[in-house]
């Protein structure tokens, strides 16, 4: 049957290829047999003029010699099958060759002849059973995308992509890589790297050098502890990096190793052992719009505040120790999101936002201000009493907080006492900025000591009282009362003399109106008796 190119047999329940199934079809080039159930393949079953084959999603153990001679080809989709070993089956040479897909096998060798297809574009072998690369890619000057995932790679070497300067995308995911090896250096052209789950225990940026393409790295889901930079200025080394994933590592420390990326708009740090952020770690990020630090060992933001990130619009730092927030918002002026929930969130600095306004970046209201918006789900200050207060002090500042937390039972909760450089409930342990606190030790010194002789204060005495103060001695001989306040514990005090304190007013209150309407029953029959009086005083007249 002559002038038939194309034939389609796909999902037809085939489950064998003879010498005599395409022997009619002299001009057939492309040749499509997916999700069959093909296990057996005679030797010249394929015509030789064939361009295209598609043989994936079949039960081949085997490819029995049937491509050897096939050096037309220029795809081969071969995924999905049983296949353990082909580096005897593809055809050399195979001058057009552009395309093979061989994922979802249990393949163990790269096939050494990838070096000979000049026109190599596109390499699938993802899913497979790989440890080496062994240098079949190293000649491939065409090739633009390689998907290697899912296999058991463990090390790669330098001269693995030698040739490979217009590669584009490299997928190197859920292997067991633990070094680069410099193996990345040529790549001119990449664009994406992605190096997730594998077990690199550290990275430098000076890997990337010369990659002036690159635009997205993923390192996330590794055992990183160090990140180093480079010791000159990033932008002399032309990378031009939009997007950086270093989520689920052990990072410690950045190092500044991040800093001076001016093209970088989002930065994953979620996931680590970060337990501070360094104003250096920040510096030269013109262009970041998002950063996410959730889920590392933060205690404060404040260093960020020393940082300008002019373009920042969304700040993710949930599931840390965050405990205060003071002027911490002052480097980002254009701040639209903080995903502050899951802290331990008690104050608020009256100033936080007093240096932001979110500004629309992006679609049909770009340019515009809009509100910031500040989840603070699951920080103690929204069980605060002074909570109305304060959400209305930040909507001054076209700021909004919204967010669901467990309060404790209400005579449990902490009541807002507090300087008015702060709003919500700061305890004195925690700032040595409170005036309060400062007067309750320096008079309990002055006791101690002997300073006075009067009776202390009432602050005094009821610190003196508390199980929590501690006395020590000085090297000169004197004592120092060193007071350490449980907010809690406080809280609760104040709360209940606040109870007691309404209780009392409320009982005067029945008092009083008790009182009044006794006094208004006794005028009623004191008026009542004189009316009395007078009648039978007017009945005796004669």
């Amino acid at each position: 049957m002559s002038g038939v190119k194309t034939i389609d047999m796909g999902r037809t329940k085939i489950k064998a290829l003879y010498n005599s199934s395409f022997e009619d079809l002299p001009d057939l080039e492309c040749l499509v047999l997916p999700g069959n159930q093909i296990s057996k393949m005679e030797a010249g079953c394929i015509p030789q003029q064939i361009q295209r084959l598609h043989l994936g999603r079949n039960n081949l153990y085997t490819l029995n010699g049937t491509l050897k001679t096939l050096h037309n080809l220029g795809w081969l989709f071969i995924n999905s099958n049983e296949l353990t070993d082909i580096s005897t089956e593809l055809p050399e040479p195979a001058p057009e060759w552009r395309l093979l897909h061989a994922s979802h096998n249990h393949i163990k060798i790269l096939p050494t002849q990838l070096r000979n297809y000049p026109k190599l574009e596109s390499l699938f072998f993802q899913n497979n059973e790989l440890k080496v690369l062994n240098g079949a890619l190293s000649k491939s000057k065409n090739l633009i995308r390689a998907v290697l995932e899912h296999n058991q790679i463990e090390m790669l070497a330098e001269h693995d992509f030698q040739d490979c300067e217009i590669l584009e995308s490299l997928l190197l995911g859920h292997n067991r890589i633990k070094s680069l090896n410099n193996s990345i250096v040529n790549l001119k052209n990449l664009n994406f790297l992605n190096i997730t789950h594998n077990l690199l225990t550290e990275f430098s940026f000076q890997d990337l050098e010369g990659l002036k393409e690159l635009r997205s790295v993923d390192l996330s889901y590794n055992h990183i502890r160090t990140i180093t930079g480079p010791a000159a200025n990033l932008v002399e080394w032309n990378i031009k990096l939009n997007e950086i994933k270093l989520d689920h590592n052990e990072l410690e420390t950045l190092n500044g190793a991040v800093s001076g990326l001016p093209e970088l708009v989002r930065l994953n740090l979620s996931h680590n052992k970060l337990k501070k952020i360094s104003p250096d770690d920040l510096i030269g990020l013109d262009q970041l719009r998002m950063i996410d630090l959730s889920h590392n060992r933060l205690t404060t933001l404040e260093e960020t505040s020393k940082t300008f990130l002019p373009r920042l619009s969304e700040l993710k730092a949930t599931h840390n120790f965050l405990s205060i927030l003071e002027r911490d918002f002052h480097g980002l002026p254009v701040l639209c999101h903080a995903d502050l929930s899951n802290n331990q969130i008690l104050a608020l600095g009256r100033d936080l936002v007093a240096k932001t306004r979110c500004k629309i970046e992006h679609g049909v209201h770009e340019g515009t201000w809009d509100t910031l918006k500040i989840n603070l789900q699951d920080n103690p200050i929204l069980c605060d009493a002074a909570l109305p207060e304060i959400t209305s002090l930040l909507e001054i500042n076209h700021t909004r907080i919204y967010g669901v937390s467990h309060c404790p039972p209400l005579s449990e909760q902490p009541t807002t006492s507090k300087p008015s450089h702060f709003l919500g409930y700061v305890p004195e342990s925690v700032t040595q900025k409170m005036l309060l606190q400062q007067k309750v030790i320096s008079d309990a010194e002055e006791a101690v000591a002997g300073k006075s002789t009067e009776t202390p204060p009432p602050a005094v005495a009821v610190a003196l009282q508390q199980p929590n103060v501690e006395t020590t001695a000085m090297t000169d001989g004197a004592n120092q009362t060193k007071v350490v306040f449980d907010p809690i514990q406080q809280g609760q005090q104040i709360n209940k003399l606040a109870y007691e304190i309404e209780e009392l007013r409320t009982r005067i209150d029945e008092l009083s109106s008790q009182n009044q309407l006794l006094l208004k029953q006794q005028l009623n029959r004191s008026m009542s008796l004189d009316e009395s009086q007078d009648k039978l005083t007017e009945h005796r007249k004669p």
